[in-house]
């Protein structure tokens, strides 16, 4: 039965969103569904509104077209708005149309200046979609409802068979139905707001998809639907839980398959061969969770006080099929799994029984397997797992109770009738019905229920999910993980192998579990707590990353293993034995001689990892010998670091079948088990006979052996005997694999160089220990190549050393190429600018080494010695070692030359900048008159002769060698001098300047004249203060300025009165030579003074602007006798 799954059952939300709304609002809503007006035929006062009671349903709207328009869906219409006016109507025009829209004139205007067009507004485009609604736009039209049954007596019954929404319906396609969910809004759309309208447009696609065939809905993409129904549920679910749905018990999610060993319940009745695994040991559940029900513990007719006062909160498993069939109630019953058998999983205790299922039903006593079919009492376990799923009585594979079509499953109730049994399900999940308790028929089974007890001990987090990851294996055709349920927090035993399908091609029978802590369980192992996953291993996990099959050299040389070296062996010295590493194998060894029983066989199989010689090593040995060099059970031994145990393989101490598929027994023997692995992983087996550690179980004398006539071939021969055809094949087992981690073996790569094993050039390959050193292996066994008649020998490894047979090869070493001939290796000399002038080296020869010269030059430098890197760091190095290998390089140091300077300042200081050394390639700046001084001179400027000849030099360059001398230059410095005469005239000896060292001597006296002034000498400042300057002296320095100090003459004057009389009768002039007043002389009679002469007759007559530059005596003249002037 395909899905057509209802979500009317699911949505008891639909209830409680009418309670949150108010009546009045319900009463607006009651007309429409889904855009639909629902028809009110058959409604009366005693029948107000239709219900399931009068078989009512709404009619479903109809979908809408989604047929998107084109250009083609429109049409142009023309309808002019504009408003005529007279300018449209000139008189010559004439028209017999009707005028649109003035209708003025009732015609229209041929002339008319109004243009139509779509921008004026009077061309428009009306839909005229001639589109024809089909399945592919989606329309599906309206669809009529079902009438109303209701036939009121009162009232009449002529509405009866009016259908509730309109009759033009049209046949339901895949397409409109489609479109239907379509329309669906997004689930994160969905509120408390619109929750009834989704809930109608659900209802909707389910009565729609009622009408399809189960091909055509499994046509259907019912993503949207149920998005949009489990948004819807999750709305109701807070007050379903609330109101309906005990608490949970556990934290485990309700829903969820989990898987259960049942094999060892013997479970009476044919296994279902619809199961996953027919054997019972994986049987699948789904989790119901917590369950507010009652169960039976004996056989009774269900009364609704029993399961009133009998129900009970408690969780449930329950299986996802009818377990076994062909069983009947009472065989059931016998075996306790009716109403109970203990049964623990896990850690985890259960009670195996039937569901209890109802004593009768609610509809027609089952006859009828509508939605509203419940057991009764409906409290009974089987419905409320249904009510708890939200379970659509139609859905057979997503519910809690799935593949129930077909197949009835009995439960613990009576029918009312004691000979009947209720039975559940085949018609629909929710159909009722019973069966007699003594038959027993195909269609009728056990489907067991676990009830998880002591919850409260357990608490909520104490059922843990563990993982099985079936690693490519199958259960039931699924490769896909499953789930078992163990007890939290407690120790579990690893589930079985049986019901599980090997992976495709794999024909072996290794089966373990690898837990999520990285360790392997066998089935019936206990597993920790914390592991949280198993993954199946249906091959033997490797030990070790080395890959199975290669082949790898072991120097077996020092063993002394008995018998006579195999002629086939490419060295027959034992120094380079071929082994085949086989990996890691499960079988069991021996350790002392026995004839292996498979019991012991059993109890002894471990794992672990083999190399495997390709050859019988020695023949002509007889087994005794070979036990008493402990050879047969084990002697130590080690090679490139890792331990091993050198011994023979076990073989079996009997066989079974022929040729090549013949094997050892016990067949976990190690020569089958390496076999087993890859049959080319034992080679050169053929006409030689390998030595085994069992005896056999035919003869106790006889030990067995393996080989001659097929890889698979087992005999046996006398302990004692050696034949050229009996040999010793050692196997190297790998001993502490946890100490020595995954990747603890490293492969080494051997390049011969040219040279040969066994006839082959070819590289080889040896074992040591990841991260350890190891010894270089031995120059014996391998042939020198042809021609090479020396003797040299030597490993050169990865790292570009040399290794000896026998020395330390370090850890990170990954490949050894022997070395025949002493290699020559290049040496560059990089000379950093000088140059070799002899002994230069370009090579060198290991064991002679080669030395570094010595006479090494560069102008400028001295050379400091090689050294073995560019940046001139570490010790120099003067020669290179015999022992040394590699390419070599090294680089010149070199340290420039310091030269002395001597400067000689010629009575001159240098300040700042002395020089008094340089370095070549560097120079020197000499220092400049910035950075001197000497009193009285400036500098000239330095010159390397003290003759002072040639050009100045200011420094030394970065190429000059040599050590310097320099004298400074000077030149006296000029001064100016300035003398201020202050009136004076320099006559003679003038001085303008004057030079340091020499100085000047300043004009005197007899040199100078002022006239009515005498010279008293110079004064070095204008107020003519302080001491006398004579001269300027040789160690002054600087300009000068002087000034000339004058004392002004005076004189006297006397006063002659020529007969008169005089007061003052003489005077002195002043600093400027005049006088500052005239006496009057006085005289008696009839004279009159007329002024003073410089004669006594004649003369001058002199006012005060007379100058007098001599004493003088001047002569009173009076005014008397007009012929005399004197006044005498």
């Amino acid at each position: 039965m395909k899905l057509k799954k209802r979500i009317l059952s699911l949505l008891l939300c639909g209830a409680m969103l009418f309670s949150l709304c108010s009546q009045s609002v319900l009463a607006e809503e009651n007309g429409q569904a889904g855009g639909v007006t629902i028809g009110t035929s058959g409604l009366c006062e005693h029948h107000p509104e239709h219900n399931a009671d009068c078989g009512y349903t709404e009619g479903t709207a109809g979908t809408p077209c989604v047929h998107e328009h084109t250009a083609d869906c429109y049409e142009e219409v023309t309808n002019c708005v504009h408003e005529h006016d007279e300018d449209c109507y000139p008189e010559e025009s004439v028209s017999g149309n009707e005028a649109t829209p003035s209708g003025a004139q009732k015609r229209e205007p041929e002339n008319c200046p109004h243009i139509c067009d779509e921008e004026s507004g009077c061309i428009t485009k009306e839909l005229n979609c001639q589109h024809e609604h089909d399945d592919e736009c989606g329309y599906s039209p309206a669809t009529a409802g079902t009438p109303c049954g209701y036939v009121c007596e009162l009232c009449g019954s002529e509405d009866s068979e009016k259908l509730a929404t309109p009759s033009n319906a049209e046949a339901v396609t895949v397409a409109s139905v489609q479109a239907m969910i379509d329309g669906l809004p997004n689930a994160e759309e969905i509120t408390e707001d619109n929750a009834e309208e989704v809930k109608a447009q659900l209802e909707a696609i389910d009565e729609a998809k009622e009408k399809l065939s189960d091909e055509e809905i499994d046509e259907l993409d019912m993503t949207r639907y149920a998005e949009a129904a489990a948004a819807l549920g999750a709305l109701a679910a807070p007050m379903l839980l609330a109101n309906d749905s005990p608490d949970e018990q556990f934290s485990l999610a309700p829903g969820g398959r989990y898987y259960f060993d049942l094999s060892a319940m013997n479970i009476p009745g044919t296994a279902n061969g619809d199961l996953p695994d027919s054997t019972l040991h994986y049987v699948p559940f789904t989790y119901a969770g917590t369950v507010d029900a009652y169960k039976l513990t004996s056989a009774m007719a269900t009364t609704e006080e029993h399961a009133e006062q009998n129900k009970y909160d408690h969780s449930l498993f329950i299986a996802d099929y009818n377990v076994t069939f062909n069983v009947d109630w009472n065989q059931l019953n016998e075996k306790q799994m009716i109403f109970g058998t203990p049964y623990t999983s896990y850690g985890v205790n259960y009670t195996m029984r039937a569901p209890s299922a109802g004593s009768q039903s609610n509809n027609n006593n089952g006859k009828d397997d509508s939605s509203s079919t419940r057991g009764i009492p409906k409290s009974n376990e089987w419905d409320a797992i249904l009510d708890k799923a939200n379970q659509d009585w139609k859905d057979n594979t997503s519910g809690y109770i799935k593949n129930w079509s077909r197949k009835y499953s009995f439960g613990q109730d009576n029918h009312a009738d004691a000979s009947y049994r209720a039975i559940r399900g085949c018609n629909s999940a929710r159909y009722w019905g019973y069966y007699t308790a003594t038959y027993s028929l195909p269609n009728v089974g056990f489907r067991p229920v676990l009830e998880i007890l002591n919850a409260d001990t357990l608490d909520s987090d104490g059922l843990k999910v563990v993982t099985l990851d079936l690693n490519g294996g199958k259960l039931g055709g699924s490769s896909d993980a499953i789930h078992i349920i163990v007890k939290n927090g407690s120790a579990f035993t690893a589930p079985a192998s049986d019901g599980l399908t090997r992976p495709d091609g794999n024909t072996g029978s290794y089966f373990m579990w690898l837990g999520s802590d990285g360790k392997l369980y066998a089935p019936g192992a206990n597993v920790p707590a914390d592991v949280t996953k198993l993954t199946a291993q249906f091959a033997l996990s490797e030990q070790f990353t080395l890959t199975p099959g290669d082949r790898y050299y072991f120097d077996l040389s020092t063993m002394n293993i008995p018998g006579t070296a195999n002629g086939s062996l490419p060295d027959a010295s034992l120094h380079y034995v071929p082994f085949t590493y086989a990996g890691t194998i499960e079988a069991y060894k021996l350790t002392s001689a026995m004839a292996t029983t498979e019991e012991y066989a059993q109890q002894n199989k471990y794992s672990h990892s083999l190399f495997v010689a390709d050859y019988a090593v020695t023949h002509k040995v007889n087994w005794n010998n070979l036990d008493t060099a402990s050879l047969i059970f084990g002697k130590n031994y080690a090679s490139g670091g890792v331990d091993y145990t050198l011994r023979a393989p076990s073989c079996g101490s009997g066989f079974t079948g022929s040729d090549d598929s013949e094997h050892g027994t016990p067949q976990s023997n190690e020569w089958d088990a390496v076999l087993d692995k890859n049959s080319g992983y034992v080679k050169n087996w053929n006409d030689i006979y390998s030595w085994g550690q069992d005896t056999s179980s035919y003869e106790s004398w006889y030990r067995a052996l393996r080989g001659v006539d097929s890889a698979r071939y087992w005999n046996h021969y006398y302990a004692t005997s050696s034949y050229p055809i009996l040999g010793f094949r050692p196997v190297l087992e790998v001993l502490n694999p946890d100490e020595l981690g995954s990747d603890g073996l490293k492969a080494v790569t051997l390049d011969l160089g040219g040279g040969k094993l066994g006839g082959s050039t070819d590289t080889i390959q040896i074992i040591v220990k990841n991260g350890s050193e190891f010894t270089a292996p031995a120059s014996n066994g391998l042939t020198r190549p042809d021609g090479d008649t020396g003797s040299y020998f030597m490993w050169l490894g990865s790292n570009g050393k040399l290794y000896a047979p026998g020395d330390n090869v370090p850890a990170d070493v990954t490949e050894l190429t022997v070395q025949w001939t002493a290699p020559t290796y290049a040496v560059t000399l990089n000379t950093n600018g000088g140059t070799i002038n002899n002994g230069n080296v370009t090579e060198y020869t290991y064991g002679v080494g080669a030395t570094l010269p010595t006479d090494v030059t560069r102008t400028g430098y001295t050379f400091k010695g090689w050294y073995d890197n560019e940046s001139l760091t570490g010790n120099p190095v003067t020669a290179i070692g015999g022992a040394e290998t590699g390419n070599k390089e090294y680089w010149a140091k070199w340290e420039a030359n310091t030269y002395t300077v001597t400067l000689n300042t010629n009575g001159g200081t240098i300040n700042s900048g002395n020089v008094t050394g340089y370095t070549y390639g560097v120079g020197a700046t000499l220092p400049t008159a910035d950075d001197m001084t000497y009193t009285g001179y400036t500098f000239k400027g330095w010159y390397d002769n003290e003759g002072l000849t040639g050009f100045p030099v200011t420094a030394i360059s970065d190429t000059e060698t040599g050590n310097k001398g320099y004298w400074a230059k000077w030149e006296a410095n000029a001064y100016t001098v300035t003398l201020n005469t202050n009136g004076g005239t320099i006559n003679n000896g003038n001085v303008t300047e004057y030079t340091y060292g020499a100085g000047a001597t300043l004009p005197t006296a007899d040199d100078m004249t002022y006239t009515g002034h005498t010279f008293v000498g110079w004064y070095d400042n204008e107020n003519l203060t302080g001491s006398l300057v004579a001269a300027i002296g040789g160690t002054e320095t600087g300009n000068k300025e002087y000034w000339a100090k004058w004392e002004a003459n005076t004189y006297t004057v006397t006063f002659y009165p020529n007969g008169g009389s005089v007061n003052p009768v003489a005077a002195t002039t002043d600093s400027s030579g005049k006088l500052s007043s005239l006496p009057t002389p006085t005289r008696g009679g009839n004279y009159r003074f007329d002024g003073w002469y410089t004669e006594q007759t004649g003369g001058i007559k002199v006012t005060l602007n007379q100058v007098y530059t001599a004493d003088t005596t001047l002569y009173a003249y009076c005014a008397g006798r007009l012929d005399e002037r004197p006044c005498g």
